[in-house]
């Protein structure tokens, strides 16, 4: 009957470590919207530089299902299509002709 309890909290610490160790596997991203223009009207290439370090217009809008990331605040965001990272978010188009 001792047996019962032990094994019990055992099992029970084993589920709260794993489960502790998969929420820390779990991919984040953060989403930037802090800015706003472009440097230039056209489409960036796959893997192309969207936003420099320190720079505060994006030098070009990524395609469609692409996203501008970069590992943190103070990197290079490449288009890519995985959501994970830092993500700086693109206003839509808003040339005036």
């Amino acid at each position: 009957m001792k047996k019962l309890p032990v094994a019990l909290l055992a099992s029970t610490l084993l589920l709260w470590q794993t489960t502790a160790l998969a929420g820390r596997l779990v991919k984040r991203s953060y989403s930037d919207q802090s800015v706003h223009g472009y440097q230039t009207e056209r489409t960036c290439w796959w893997n192309e530089v969207c936003k420099e370090e320190f720079q505060n217009l994006f030098r070009c809008k990524c395609p469609q299902f692409s996203y501008c990331r970069s590992p943190g605040r103070y990197y290079n965001a490449y288009c890519s299509m995985t959501d994970t990272g830092y993500i700086w978010t693109q206003p839509t188009w808003d040339w005036v002709p």
